[in-house]
This record gives C-alpha cells, sequence and structure tokens, in this order.
C-alpha cells in the first residue's frame, strides 16, 4: 500500500501493521499443491504392487465387500468402473449382479459438474486415460429419482484417511458434489492398504466415505 503525504490516521497506521505483520506470519499449507504431491506418491505406492500382491487383495476386498450387511440389504447399487491401478470392480460388479442387485455406473464429463448414473449394463466409451464409461446419450437415471434407486455408492480413488475416511479422487470434484448432494447414499471406498494415510489435506467441499474396505480392514 503507498503511504500518503502527510499524517496519516491511526485506522490507517493500524491497517498497514496489520498487514505487515501478515506477510512476516508463515502462511499455511496449500491444500491443493499438498494433494498433487500426494497422488504422485500414490501411484508409486500403487506401481510397487505385485500382480500377485494385487490379485490377492482384490478377492479379499471383493469378499469383504459382499459380506457387508449393508450391501446384503441394499437394493441399487452404484459402483465406479475401475482403470488403470485401481481395485478391481468389473468381477465385483458381476457377483453383485448374481446376487440380484440393480447395478448403475458414473459418468463424469469435462464442463459438467455433475455426476450421471446410468443403469447397468449399457453401452461404454474408452477416455484418453483408459477409463471407460457411457457415452452421452445413453439412458440415463433422472436425477430427482436417484435417491429412491440407489442405496450404496462404490467409489475408488488414489488414497484415502485410515481414521476420517476423507478420498484423494483425481481432482475433478465429481464424487464430492454427488456424496454432498445425496447423504442418504452408504459410500463405500475400495483401496488397497498401501493407499491410506493417516492424515489428508481436506478442503471444505470433501465429503469423507462411511466405510473404507481394503484388504485388511472394513
Amino acid at each position: 500500500m503507498d503511504t500518503p503525504m502527510g499524517t496519516s490516521t491511526d485506522a490507517e497506521s493500524g491497517s498497514r501493521e496489520g498487514e505487515s505483520r501478515d506477510d512476516r506470519e508463515p502462511r499455511g499449507p496449500d491444500p491443493s499443491r499438498e494433494k498433487k504431491e500426494l497422488r504422485a506418491e500414490m501411484r508409486n505406492r500403487l506401481a510397487g504392487l505385485t500382480e500377485g500382491e494385487r490379485r490377492a487383495a482384490e478377492r479379499r476386498i471383493a469378499r469383504q465387500v459382499l459380506e457387508l450387511p449393508e450391501i446384503q440389504r441394499a437394493q441399487g447399487i452404484l459402483s465406479c468402473l475401475s482403470f488403470g491401478s485401481e481395485v478391481d470392480t468389473w468381477s465385483l460388479v458381476e457377483g453383485l449382479m448374481e446376487a440380484g442387485k440393480a447395478l448403475y455406473v458414473p459418468r463424469a464429463d469435462a464442463g459438467d459438474p455433475r455426476l450421471h448414473i446410468h443403469p447397468w449394463p449399457c453401452r461404454l466409451q474408452t477416455l484418453k486415460m483408459g477409463l471407460r464409461q457411457p457415452p452421452l446419450g445413453e439412458p440415463e437415471v433422472p436425477f430427482d429419482e436417484i435417491a429412491e434407486l440407489i442405496d450404496v455408492a462404490i467409489v475408488l480413488g488414489l488414497g484415502f484417511e485410515r481414521r476420517r475416511g476423507f478420498r484423494l479422487g483425481y481432482g475433478g470434484g465429481y464424487f464430492d458434489r454427488f456424496l454432498g448432494e445425496h447423504p442418504e447414499l452408504l459410500s463405500v471406498a475400495l483401496a488397497f492398504e498401501c493407499q491410506l494415510a493417516d492424515r489428508l489435506p481436506v478442503e471444505p467441499h470433501d465429503v469423507p466415505m462411511k466405510r473404507v474396505v481394503t484388504e485388511e480392514r472394513v
């Protein structure tokens, strides 16, 4: 702030002193920057799993999910379709359908903040990163019917906080917005044990998972 010529008032002086003090005080960590660094760390952890470790862990995770009382009682289940190094959900989706559950899968479009929900099975398209999702125009669930049709949301991500269940996603915020709009849903996160962290940076829009299932815990 430029100082005017002449004698300043007490208010002006106090204001400048306050600004100077703020400039000297250390600033808190930037959650966005922390998340970016943690995403890289989690990708490295996932890359360190052997194929045998991964398959054994996925079998245990799927078994524990199918044994959850909330899953057994559920009529409709929304499930992410896994890609890359995520916990496999394709075989889990088949098992849930064999158990008589109505399955739904998500679609996220760039420039559209809402998560769109489609009945499964349906046609899929493959995005650049390898993620497969329903194309625009495929039959979808009206927003005002989601709460009536879906009881559980099975969610994936890069990392999760052990104690509070906060999720480290890919930066789009789609599931945080969706779960914030539908607090009645039971959110069940699937992760390998190596994806758990003691603490994650949290921003106001972040929504914690209600369950986090790994090969070692529920």
